[in-house]
């Protein structure tokens, strides 16, 4: 009996014990979620911010200071990466805003190309186009509302965030849509984007079911900035002796409503203007390839992290922040413009000034920030020796004198760089799908500014090197086309002015990758990356489920956390 009791009273001792530990640990997980190791994140993508400008215009930012430091402050007191490179084919914008906080490629997160063909419609898809979406706000066109992220197969950083961390906010915020809706995914309390016909900063139903902003936001368009912004005159930021490059190059566009491509920069109403050129323009679309358009989103960032309470809240929350204008402008002006140095040398400030007000707010040493583009750009063709500048009709005409008299009509659609052939005559003329793909591709390897020429079923067997590989990473069988084309470096589908990027050239891949914030190791790193590693080393800095960790394509960077 006496045995009995000895054991009831070491079990009730075990029992306690065991309920005692359970119930500290369960106090101390809560008390990690309660008190965050990072109040807040922020992820910014520049858009088109090749790696070089960094170099080439540092000694133009800001000096770092205890509280003011723009990119300077980033790459001196964070990681700062030297050699991280899009390891897909595709860099335009929908799949570098995709890959940004995915971690996966194209080939995995569907987000192929800003537009696709659909075969089985007969038209193209909008990376984040979805039907069943309503404009929220005040729009000038319907369809400009009608986004979501349904078009992205994988889920990202924010959606895993939001899974062990319900009450966490995740909000995405550009000028461009896609921009907004894709770096925060499927779970996203809100993405905001701007409607330049409007001059209004919208949504749509898929984050907002009962058709209405929320009132700060509505307010804060009620502001008009816009409006202020048009009449004004972009001059250059600092004396002339600081621009290394003349002002007027060939090959230069001009701003929507201007009649030259120098500085100073008019910005104009363009409903205002009688001009046939301009009449599929909107009426802000003057601000957009300048610092305004900049301006305006950190303004806006600022206000969602204020009534938002980002980072105030006992949890940690994701703010991501894309940048626009540079890419409005790089096409225009090109990378060796005086227009594209005066925009990253102003936005070096606009950083500062951002940073600056969160750590008014919350305290910069309580965030974690990265910085990256989801591509870079080529020089403007007339800068090269071998430089071409094509447009789509040329191409295609060619195609067709080499293909059509062995096939004719087999080519149903040529998109830039891929080319679709009719399956319906595939079909009816029982052909052999592969024999047409080598001989289309064939002939196509014969222009003398293509370099290489990819066929589906090349990409279907996969085990592709150097080039090849960057083309496997973009490919989706149901996104893409049968013949994807590799045009020679320097060469681009573009306009009479301009440039444009979406190549596996370096120029179009190599970016910055920039990393600041607690348990990260600062330093300059020549290890080669990829912005497809932000969402792992993200994860691993925030400890969430590591079973969610394996649809990555990217890896953690080991190397610079603590």
């Amino acid at each position: 009996m006496q045995y009995f009791k000895t054991l009831a009273f070491f079990l009730l001792g075990l029992f306690i014990s065991g309920f005692s530990f359970f119930s500290t640990a369960v106090a101390q997980q809560n008390h990690n979620k309660a008190n965050p190791k990072y109040k807040l994140i922020v992820g910014i993508v520049v858009d088109q911010l090749r790696y070089d400008y960094l170099d080439r215009f540092e000694r133009m930012f800001l000096p770092v200071g205890e509280k003011s430091g723009g990119f300077r402050k980033l790459k001196k007191l964070g990681a700062s990466f030297k050699n991280c490179r899009y390891e897909h084919s595709a860099t335009n914008t929908g799949p570098g805003h995709a890959t940004f906080l995915s971690g996966c490629f194209p080939a995995k997160s569907g987000i192929v190309t800003n537009n696709w063909f659909v075969r089985s419609e007969n038209r193209f898809m909008y990376c984040v186009e979805d039907s069943t979406a309503k404009p929220v706000g005040e729009y000038s066109k319907t369809k400009y509302g009608m986004r979501s992220p349904k078009n992205l197969l994988v889920q990202t950083l924010g959606d895993h965030l939001k899974a062990d961390s319900p009450k966490s906010k995740v909000i995405g915020l550009a000028i461009k849509d896609r921009g907004a809706i894709l770096p925060v995914g499927h779970k996203a309390d809100a993405a905001y984007w701007f409607d330049a016909g409007s001059g209004k900063w919208i949504s749509s139903s898929y984050y907002y079911p009962k058709g209405k902003l929320p009132l700060w936001l509505k307010a804060f368009n009620d502001k008009s900035h816009p409006e202020s912004y048009l009449g004004k005159t972009w001059n250059k930021l600092l004396p002339d002796k600081n621009y290394d490059m003349v002002d007027d190059v060939y090959g230069e566009g001009m701003i929507p409503g201007e009649k030259t491509r120098t500085f100073p920069h008019l910005i104009q109403d363009i409903s205002t203007l009688n001009d046939p050129r301009l009449r599929n323009s909107r009426r802000f679309d003057a601000i957009l390839p300048t610092p305004f358009g900049d301006d305006l989103t950190t303004k806006l960032a600022k206000e969602t992290i204020l009534h938002e309470q980002l980072g105030q809240r006992n949890v940690t929350d994701l703010l991501t922040v894309s940048y626009s204008s540079l890419d409005y402008c790089g096409h225009i002006f090109g990378p060796m413009s005086q227009e594209i140095q005066d925009m990253t040398v102003r936005l070096d400030r606009q950083l500062d000034d951002l940073f600056l007000y969160i750590d008014s707010v919350i305290g910069l040493d309580s965030c974690l920030i990265v910085l990256t583009a989801d591509h870079g750009v080529c020089p403007l063709p007339e800068f090269m020796d071998d430089g071409r500048r094509l447009n789509s009709d040329e191409v295609i005409d060619s195609l067709k004198i080499f293909v059509e008299e062995r096939y004719p009509k087999i080519i149903q659609y040529f998109s830039k760089n891929e080319i679709l052939l009719n399956h319906q005559i595939i079909e009816e003329d029982d052909l052999y799908t592969a024999e047409i793909e080598s001989f289309v591709a064939k002939q196509t390897k014969q222009l003398s500014y293509v370099s290489e020429v990819f066929t589906r079923s090349d990409l279907v067997l996969g085990g592709l090197s150097g080039i090849g590989k960057l083309v496997l990473n973009s490919y989706h069988p149901n996104r893409n086309g049968d013949i994807y084309i590799v045009y020679k470096p320097h060469v681009i589908i573009s306009k009479q002015t301009g440039t444009s990027h979406g190549t596996p050239h370096d120029y179009d891949r190599h970016v910055p990758l920039l990393l600041f914030g607690q348990g990260i190791k600062a330093g300059d790193y020549d290890d080669s990356c990829s912005p497809a590693d932000i969402a792992p080393t993200l994860h691993h800095l925030l400890k969430l489920s590591p079973n969610a960790s394996t649809q990555y394509d990217g890896r953690a960077l080991q190397e610079v956390l603590n």
